[in-house]
């Protein structure tokens, strides 16, 4: 009897032992839970903030003539190559239309890469600038460089090829050495914001 007692005890202890363990468990689960969520109460504004900095950054560079970036209704999210179109900006200067901003995203080598196209009134390719790209450092990544986005401003023509020799035409584009993936991803996507603004916005609608 005594030793059944012992045992009784025993297991009494050990539920209470497993009790106050899970209940610490629940208590600390819940306080991390609390300060994760108030880590990113505080980190979600300065996030957003840098965002809407990096974008305006990337409409004015691609359309440097306009003072001021009026978000347009998107028509179509059109598809080409792989290319979505995330948005559209009307860019304007004293009240005046000037082009417009066209974000895509095409897919690069190593993943989604966010392209900003601008192009002027008269159909121009003004310039680009890449929002956003997780390409191979020292190969695709080049695509953000200035050497290589150079190659994509004040161009008049509805489409653009990426070539391996330099440039003989003016639709053409040398890709980055070892990075043909990334280069024809990023001229898909001018290609598709092209063609958007030829369906779409042709005019200065």
């Amino acid at each position: 009897m005594a030793k059944a007692n012992i045992q009784i005890s025993s297991s009494r202890k050990n539920r209470n032992k497993i009790f106050r363990l899970g209940g610490i468990l629940c208590l600390v689960t819940a306080i991390t839970g609390i300060i994760l969520g108030g880590v990113y109460s505080i980190t979600l504004e300065p996030i957003r903030r840098t965002r809407e900095r990096l974008q305006n950054e990337a409409l004015s560079g691609a359309l440097p003539g306009a003072e001021t970036f009026t978000p347009m209704e998107l028509v179509s999210s059109l598809t080409n190559q792989g290319v979505q179109v995330q948005g559209v900006h009307r860019g304007s200067k004293g009240g005046e239309t000037v082009g417009h901003s066209i974000s895509v995203t095409s897919k690069g080598y190593g993943g989604a890469i966010q392209i900003v196209v601008g192009i002027a009134g008269d159909g121009t390719l003004h310039a680009i600038q890449i929002l956003s790209q997780s390409e191979t450092p020292g190969l695709g990544a080049k695509a953000s460089a200035p050497a290589f986005l150079r190659q994509y401003s004040n161009k008049k023509t509805e489409s653009l090829t990426v070539v391996k020799a330099p440039p003989s035409a003016p639709g053409e584009i040398q890709a980055i050495s070892g990075a043909t993936i990334t280069s024809n991803a990023v001229s898909d996507g001018v290609n598709a914001a092209l063609a958007y603004w030829r369906t779409h916005l042709v005019g200065g609608k």
